[in-house]
């Protein structure tokens, strides 16, 4: 086993070179087109074509993550309309007024309420699909 010796030591150091590249070592040299053509606000899909073309092969995802990340602009959050669900309908007991929460279940009877051709109405539906009831099916004659 050999000594320690500080001079190849820092030989070695002054030689190293990281495993990888840094990030956006390629865009690094087009820094100053891109921040022209984002200011004559071209998409990022845009720029990624023009430098493709130009032998600088890139995606818009990397272009994107550039202007983000190195020209300091802003993330803007993306944008989901929000999903409207119409209010629960309160079952009316005949007086007017929605009957008070009750610590035991509803018994079968009140659970649906059925007009003269014995179809649920609307404000007792539940949600999820409209199974049918096969006992009010006609039978088929043959």
């Amino acid at each position: 086993m050999s000594s320690f010796d500080p001079a190849t030591v820092r030989q070695a150091v002054a030689e190293f070179t990281p495993r990888r590249p840094q990030k956006f070592q390629e865009l690094s040299p087009a820094r100053e087109v891109i921040v022209e053509l984002r200011q004559k606000r071209a998409s990022y899909r845009a720029i990624a074509e023009l430098l493709t073309q130009h032998c600088l092969p890139i995606s818009k995802t990397a272009v994107a993550a550039f202007c983000h990340e190195v020209l300091g602009e802003i993330v803007r959050p993306k944008r989901r309309p929000n999903r409207k669900r119409p209010p629960a309908p309160a079952p009316n007991n005949g007086n007017g007024h929605a009957p008070l929460p009750s610590s035991e279940p509803p018994s079968v009877d009140t659970d649906t309420a059925n007009d003269t051709n014995g179809a649920e109405t609307l404000a007792s539906r539940t949600r999820g699909p409209r199974i049918a009831q096969v006992r009010m099916l006609n039978p088929k004659l043959t």
